[in-house]
């Protein structure tokens, strides 16, 4: 058994977030690693990824191997809004000068996960898959390591001079510190899984701006009562279909999470159509609890990246984009303070905060204005504008495409000269 190992960094977690964090770091010559306590390939959810990610993937340099993969291409977002015909169609192709490539990809996250932690070894990054880390160890207020070792074994001591927390929903640093916040006006619970053989559109039919990708498809978003349905087509003839509903609201539908999740798609005629000849491959899956927000990111010598500072909603798909970002722009910080004397202080580390919170702060308020337009049912609401309202629909475009840096919510009420009091702005 490994005794008191000392490494320059531990990261917590082989996620996207942890991952992003690990591969710079290493790449910057440090010496790095990164417990993940799962086998690899696993299941994992939040499919729909963004045209941001681009710039993100160039800097690791992955992405010539997520190209190679052969995800499917995603163009757009389709927005359903109760019943309302046409549908809002957002095509990052509209205004392709924000961003790298206007399209990006839908993937199955146990391979795209697996492309990123393979990266990551490739890069040097020492790669512990199957550990557990069972405490993040403190001296004074400082973190000094962490205890890990293979699941179900004996674990040892691994002193690091600084700790990141990339754990996900488990958020190991926030939990010890009381730090975990839920958000009540986000108490929503999600029933997902994957079909075989559902319909899918001809991306001519719907790719109205630039090259149309053949096999190309958008991610569907669609109202339903209580809450909204999303319709997400991946290789293999393979749709993963989701609901996120209202907490309340579920328990009105039924006692299991497959009656909830067939109620709920019986409220949607358009996803009940695609679905009426396919398959259902996977048990039904449930996210509970979905909002959360720790009340800081970041301490002496440690950092929170991905869904162990936060989660997401997921109705505009920010989670990887979020996650990937944080990672990187965590890595920056702790590469400053190697560069200031091995400085990682909570002073010296808040400039990661600060930078991330910035984009948060942007799609958490996109998203509670989201569901204040489902709870009014809000006919009239700003993305239906975004047809007749061209600066609308460019703000909304860049937003939805993960510019979180180029266009904030007060813009695009400005846009649709829409007060801001119409909305919930928190």
């Amino acid at each position: 058994m490994l005794q008191h190992e000392h490494f320059d960094v531990v990261v917590i977690g082989g996620g996207p977030a942890g991952t992003s964090a690990a591969i710079l770091l290493a790449k910057a010559g440090k010496h790095v690693v990164l417990f993940e306590r799962s086998a690899f390939p696993r299941f994992h959810i939040g499919e729909s990824l963004l045209p941001a990610c681009w710039e993100i993937w160039r800097r690791l340099g992955v992405t010539t191997k997520i190209e190679a993969e052969g995800f499917t291409v995603k163009q757009g977002i389709n927005f359903g809004m109760f019943n309302q015909k046409p549908d809002v169609v957002l095509l990052t192709a509209e205004y392709p000068e924000y961003f790298e490539r206007p399209y990006t990809y839908h993937v199955e996250r146990a391979r795209f996960d697996e492309i990123l932690l393979e990266h990551a070894e490739e890069c040097g990054v020492i790669v512990r898959r199957e550990w557990s880390v069972s405490e993040v160890l403190f001296e004074d207020g400082l973190a000094i390591g962490v205890t890990a070792g293979p699941n179900n074994k004996l674990a040892t001591t691994i002193y690091s001079l600084v700790v990141i927390d990339a754990s996900g929903r488990d958020s190991l640093i926030a939990r010890k510190l009381g730090w975990r916040q839920p958000l009540p006006d986000l108490n929503k619970v999600s029933h997902f899984t994957h079909f075989k053989g559902a319909f899918r559109r001809n991306p001519h039919d719907i790719v109205t701006f630039g090259e149309v990708i053949d096999g190309s498809v958008t991610t569907d978003i669609h109202t339903i009562d209580g809450g909204w349905v999303w319709y997400i087509p991946l290789r293999d003839n393979i749709t993963s279909v989701g609901v996120v509903l209202d907490t309340r609201y579920s328990k009105k539908l039924g006692d299991s999470p497959q009656t909830c999740f067939d109620k709920a798609i019986a409220n949607c005629n358009c996803v009940s159509d695609w679905l009426s000849e396919a398959t259902q491959i996977m048990d039904i899956k449930t996210i509970s609890s979905i909002g959360y927000l720790n009340e800081h990111f970041h301490g002496d010598g440690f950092v929170l990246v991905g869904d162990a500072s936060m989660f997401v909603d997921p109705v505009f798909s920010a989670g990887v984009t979020l996650a990937m970002r944080s990672g990187v722009l965590a890595a920056d910080a702790i590469l400053d303070g190697f560069a200031n004397g091995r400085d990682f202080s909570a002073d010296r580390l808040s400039q990661y905060e600060k930078c991330i919170r910035k984009p948060m702060d942007n799609i958490f308020k996109m998203i509670y204005n989201w569901y204040r337009i489902l709870e009014r049912k809000d006919a009239n609401n700003i993305i239906l504008r975004s047809r007749q309202i061209p600066m609308l629909r460019e703000q909304f475009i860049v937003l939805l495409s993960g510019g979180y840096d180029k266009v904030t919510i007060k813009q695009i009420l400005a846009a649709a000269d829409e007060p801001t009091s119409t909305y919930l702005i928190k």
